[in-house]
């Protein structure tokens, strides 16, 4: 009877899979992205939707026009395929000889990117593509490598091989693929170490500075501080590119690998991290990385506390809100009191980025919950944060936010807050009572 049921379940299943892949190969550009966009989860894992999906990456035909442009079917897919499971990797890559551009065999890169895990089919399928003649797609299938590859020696000499591809770009990818593998590439450091003489510019769309171009020796001394001391043959570049002629963020990561590397931070480079940190204090633009490096440093960066305190009061919102993660990176037992007053910045996202700092490590003392229950008071309505984050912060604390309950109340009476919002303050009192 068991053999029965089942056999029906996948006969079932591949006449329901049949009926979508008609639906996806036949039509009008709209019933395709509605067909698209309807798909259930459970179809992803279906090879032949995934490659489906994949060669619709060629189809340019108009969906939706609006007034940033128009949507065609290729993208619809993209979003899709940006979902896949990555059991779908295999099937995704196959179809890239058919696909008709750059773009789109760019945008399967990415996809599989998103999805990827140590699949060595995969990675054999994606490693010719990583020397191709557009610069796009050969950042792009490394990326997808980066996800598929393993840390064995073979795949780290491999990425050291494409680090000597001439783009600044792709070479930057690289170093992220090399990135996820710092403890184990002694092998590739040398090259490495080569690129702190590259003054090339890199946009990164991604970027907190997404605006301005990045250095890639910035990228490579970030990558230098995280190695650490196996890295000591790059100390005289290091110090060499602290001086006051480089770009910001390349003074901050050298700073921060000199003090990595040495394994005890040096008072000159502790003191160029807190002196840049508070560069700028009236630019409410100024974007820089010295929070996160002082944070990578962790407990050897507490000489810069005094900086940090003082950095609440810079202008620029995104100095402030990284100053959450470097307190609570030095010094776990007085980051409560050093963030509470971030909660109620001015500005929501940097109140937001307090809440959850606070509610991820399930903090639920009694002035922290006081905090939460303020910004729940502090909300007219017109945007959900810090709200939102507050409730959420509540609900996960369960019975132990009890005292927010009138608080909570009070807010879902308010005719002004959005619908997910008061989803959101329901689903909290429901796991607080």
């Amino acid at each position: 009877m068991s053999i029965l049921f089942l056999w029906a379940c996948i006969v079932t299943q591949d006449a329901g899979t049949s009926e979508l892949l008609a639906r996806l190969k036949s039509g009008s550009a709209k019933e395709i992205a509605s067909t698209i966009s309807s798909l259930p989860d459970s179809t992803l894992e279906q090879p032949e939707i995934a490659r489906q999906l994949t060669l619709l990456l060629n189809d340019e035909r108009t969906v939706v026009e609006h007034l940033m442009g128009r949507e065609t079917v290729g993208e619809r897919a993209w979003y899709k395929l940006l979902d896949l499971p990555s059991t779908a990797s295999v099937p995704v890559l196959q179809e890239v000889p058919a696909l008709e551009t750059d773009r789109a065999r760019g945008q399967a890169f990415e996809a599989i990117s998103r999805i990827g895990k140590p699949n060595p089919r995969a990675y054999e399928l994606i490693l010719p593509y990583c020397s191709g003649e557009d610069v796009y797609v050969r950042a792009q299938s490394i990326a997808a490598l980066r996800a598929v590859a393993d840390a064995s020696d073979e795949s780290v000499n491999q990425f050291g091989k494409l680090l000597l591809d001439s783009d600044p770009l792709v070479k930057w990818t690289v170093l992220d693929a090399l990135d996820e593998r710092h403890e184990r590439i002694a092998s590739v450091i040398p090259e490495i170490i080569k690129l702190l003489d590259n003054d090339a510019n890199v946009y990164i769309a991604i970027s907190d500075h997404a605006a301005q171009p990045e250095k890639l020796r910035c990228r490579v001394a970030r990558l230098l501080a995280k190695i650490g001391p196996k890295a000591s043959n790059a100390l005289p570049k290091l110090k060499k590119l602290t001086g006051p002629e480089y770009n910001k963020n390349v003074r901050i990561w050298s700073a921060t690998a000199i003090c990595t590397i040495s394994q005890s931070p040096t008072k000159e480079a502790l003191g160029l991290l807190g002196q840049l940190l508070l560069d700028d204090m009236e630019s409410e633009w100024e974007q820089n990385d010295a929070p996160l490096a002082i944070a990578q440093l962790g407990p050897i960066a507490r000489a810069l506390l005094g900086p940090l305190e003082r950095a609440k009061k810079h202008k620029s919102a995104q100095i402030r809100w990284r100053l959450v993660d470097a307190f609570f990176a030095i010094d776990p037992d007085s980051a409560v009191s050093r963030c509470l007053p971030l909660m109620e910045d001015e500005d929501e996202l940097v109140a937001e980025v307090a809440i959850e700092a606070f509610s991820e490590r399930g903090i639920s003392e009694s002035r922290v919950i006081a905090a939460y229950i303020r910004a729940l008071g502090n909300s007219d309505g017109s945007f959900d944060q810090p709200a939102s984050s507050a409730v959420n912060a509540l609900g996960k604390l369960g019975p132990a936010a009890r005292e927010a309950v009138p608080a909570l109340q009070s807010l879902a009476r308010n005719p002004n807050i959005s619908n997910v919002l008061k989803d959101s303050i329901a689903d909290a009192l429901r796991r607080i009572r």
